[in-house]
Parts: C-alpha cells; structure tokens; sequence
C-alpha cells in the first residue's frame, strides 16, 4: 500500500473517569472531522468511512501548498469561528475559516511508521510537519491528564484524549491504549411531549424557557419500563446531560440523568 490509498483512522474507548499516568500522552480532542490526508503522487483527504473531504470542502486544497511529499497524516477537521472549533458550522459547511489539527503521522520517508511506538511517530511528524496556513501541529503533555482535562472543560472544549506512548497505530481498530476523556454538560429542562419509535422505545422531547415560551432543545431516550399514557401530562422536569448546545440551541449527545415528575422547580 502506498500513499494515496485510504488508512482507516485507529479509534479510542471512553474513559471511565480522567487520570493522570506515566507512560500516557493527552492531548486536546477537537470537535470536528476525522481527517486522513495522503500527499503520494496526489493530494488526498479522507474522511473517517473513506470518503473524499475535499469534495466537500474544497478549502482543504489549501494545505497541499504547505504540507511535505511523501506522508500520511492523521487529523481532525474543524471549522474555526471566533476563537474556538463550531461543530455545527461544520455541518452546515458554513465557516470562513476550516483548520487542520495535525497529530500523527502514519508514513513518512519511504515507509509505513504504524507499527512504530506513538511518541517515535510524534518525533517524525515534528520533524516533518509545521504550523502554517491552515495546519496546526498539535501539542499536549505528558502524564497530566487530570490537569489538562480541567483546562479543556473550563475552556468549553470538547475534551481530551488519552495515548499510551508505547502504543503502535491500529487502523479502524478502537484501542484501550488509546482514551477519551469528554466533557459534559447538566441542566435542567421541561418534558413536554412523548414520542415512540419503531422499536417500541419512547422517547421524551424537552425544551427550555426561551423569550417567555418552550423553546425544544432535542428528546431524549425515557427511562427503562417506562410506558405512556397517552402523553407526560403536565410539564416535568428532568436533569439532561449533553456534550454541547449547536448554534440553534439544539443538545449534542443528551441522555437523561434524573427526572422530577412532580416537581415543577429543579432542586437546589
């Protein structure tokens, strides 16, 4: 396989709780697009199931003027709004300015570094790779997962991932020697209507208060065993956790946390 052919991206598992640990390298996780980009006798750019990137996106031509011959790089794509990565922006396809977050290298040099430890492929792609234009060289630190991650949430981003400095690159494999630590969102929101799917599961859709009316925000999978009938009656609470509000106002990844049936002000 030479460069040009599409590399499946290596995946991570959810952490159970943030660490710190010797051995382990954290680094932001930006909220946009897996992005693979071969530079072989063409410049391509692949999303995370293969598909062609710059057809969507025709910006990302731009770092072929900025980016070495002959690699394999490992990215993510992120549409840059006011300081910060918009997830939603990116959906719409919408930003003035798109940003690659360069942070492995897979083949370099002639050869294919995938089964060589992350932190000799981070030396490479260092030696290899600069920040420029649209390309940005990601950074992290060693060991102080909690320290970062505490950064991370207080900034609004999306979290950090967690890699073992030994490990080698899986492609399309989801690995324990690579982690995610992501960061969530609680509040408070009405229950205002039910709905069922085709499976029999019912979900409930919640709002918040928005210029004196019930604002929907999303729905939510209900409790296990529970059953309607005919719908939630009057307006109740429940404590929803979401990685983000999109632009709309709209929750990002929501699941239910708890619920007041009959209570009409959250608990202090």
């Amino acid at each position: 396989m030479e460069p040009g052919s599409f590399v499946p991206p290596m995946l991570g598992v959810t952490a159970d709780a943030p660490f710190s640990r010797p051995g382990w390298w954290f680094e932001t996780k930006w909220d946009g697009y897996r992005a693979i980009l071969s530079i072989g006798r063409e410049f391509r750019a692949y999303s995370r199931n293969g598909h062609d990137l710059q057809a969507w996106y025709p910006a990302i031509r731009r770092a072929r003027e900025v980016l070495p011959d002959d690699v394999v790089l490992d990215a993510e794509l992120v549409a840059w709004v006011d300081g910060r990565p918009q997830f939603s922006r990116l959906q719409q396809r919408t930003a003035d300015q798109y940003l690659l977050m360069v942070f492995d290298c897979l083949y370099a040099d002639g050869r294919w570094l995938m089964q060589e430890p992350l932190y000799r492929r981070q030396a490479i792609l260092r030696q290899r790779v600069r920040s420029t234009g649209m390309v940005v060289l990601c950074d992290g630190l060693e060991e102080q997962g909690e320290a970062l991650f505490s950064t991370i949430a207080e900034a609004g981003l999306e979290g950090v991932m967690a890699k073992r400095m030994d490990s080698p690159y899986l492609p399309g494999r989801r690995s324990v020697t690579w982690q995610k630590f992501l960061v969530y969102h609680a509040d408070w929101f009405w229950v205002y209507a039910v709905s069922r799917a085709e499976d029999g599961s019912w979900y409930w859709h919640i709002g918040d208060d928005g210029d004196g009316r019930l604002r929907s925000v999303g729905k939510v999978h209900a409790p296990r065993g529970w059953r309607s009938d005919g719908g939630p009656g009057d307006p109740f609470l429940a404590q929803v956790q979401y990685r983000e509000r999109t632009r709309e106002g709209h929750l990002r990844h929501a699941r239910l946390r708890e619920w007041r049936p009959n209570h009409t002000n959250p608990p202090s």
